[in-house]
Formats: C-alpha cells, structure tokens, sequence
C-alpha cells in the first residue's frame, strides 16, 4: 500500500508539472496571437501635429520596440486602439494600449501603466519590411520605420524572440500600409 501511495504521489507532482508547463506555454501563445492580429490590423491612422500643422501616419518601429495603432482592441470593444510594445527591466516584453483618438497619442502611452507580457527570458527584436511599389524586387527587411518620415507603413513586420534555447518568428503582415491621402516616402 505504500508503494502505491509513493507511486500516485510521484505521478501526481508529475503531471501537475506538466500542466503548469502547458498553461505557461499556453499563455504565450496566446500573448502571440493577439500581438499578430494586432500588428495585421494596423491602420494608418494620420492626425495632426499642433506645432508644425502638417498631417502625419501615427507608426513608429525600432529594433526593441514598437508603437502602432490597430482596429483590433483586446477586449473587443469598438474602435481603434494604440498599441506599444516595448523591453521589460525584467528581460521580455512590456505592452501598452491606450484608445486612438484623433491626436497622436505618443504622450498617451507614455502616461499609461505598462503590462508586463509572460515572456520572460525572451530578448525580443522586430524588422520591418519595406517595397517598392515600382519596383516589387526593392523588397527589405528594415530596423527601423517611422511613418511620420516615410508617410506609410510596412508591408509587414517580423517580431522575432530569443531565449538562447528557443527562438520565435511572428511575421505579419498588414493589408492597410498605405493611406489614401499620403504619398509615401522611399526610405
């Protein structure tokens, strides 16, 4: 009786293992997802800079973080969201979502309170893919993007994470790159 008892007790820690592994893994995966329909849902959304009163595209990328604004919000409420995604002190990923209204929302989201996303080990670095409209073989992977320069958004973006063990590609792309008012600019 005490050999099955030990026994039950040794597969019992083990699957309860097992199951804070999957929920853990679970949970990224999921984190991904959102971040992936949020990035293909990027809208360039223009508003209007006070100081220099010229019309811009609201979307800034650098190799560790980036900030954009998505017709997808997290909780599924209606309307456009600013989503910014930047490194953690604690090693991976830090989010911020505030709503888009008609300003640029850059000060916003510095105001906002961060969440810190379950991906901790990860080093996490984004590209940014640029073409030429003219000549579809001009195709690059960039480090940086800012729409306010270049008056469009990438056609897609790579979010790449690195733990030194695992590594994770999300590429997405995103159908609204261009706004119908604005010329874009080649980089």
């Amino acid at each position: 009786m005490l050999l099955l008892t030990m026994g039950m007790n040794l597969v019992f820690k083990e699957w309860t293992r097992s199951s804070n592994r999957l929920d853990e893994s679970l949970d990224k995966v999921l984190v991904l997802l959102q971040i992936d329909r949020a990035l293909s849902a990027a809208f360039p959304h223009s508003y209007r800079d006070s100081k220099e009163n010229k019309k811009y595209i609201f979307f800034e990328g650098e190799a560790d973080k980036i900030a954009w604004i998505s017709t997808i919000s997290p909780d599924r409420t209606p309307g456009v969201t600013a989503w910014q995604l930047l490194p953690s002190d604690k090693s991976g990923l830090e989010i911020k979502i505030v709503s888009a209204v008609a300003n640029d929302p850059t000060e916003r989201l510095k105001q906002q309170q961060s969440t810190t996303i379950p991906l901790a080990g990860y080093k996490v670095s984004f590209e940014y893919l640029y073409v030429d409209e003219k000549f579809k073989e001009d195709t690059k992977w960039l480090k940086k993007w800012s729409a306010k320069k270049l008056q469009a958004l990438p056609h897609a973006v790579r979010v790449y994470l690195d733990n030194g063990e695992d590594s994770l590609e999300i590429v997405s792309v995103i159908f609204a790159h261009q706004h119908p008012r604005f010329r874009p600019i080649k980089p």
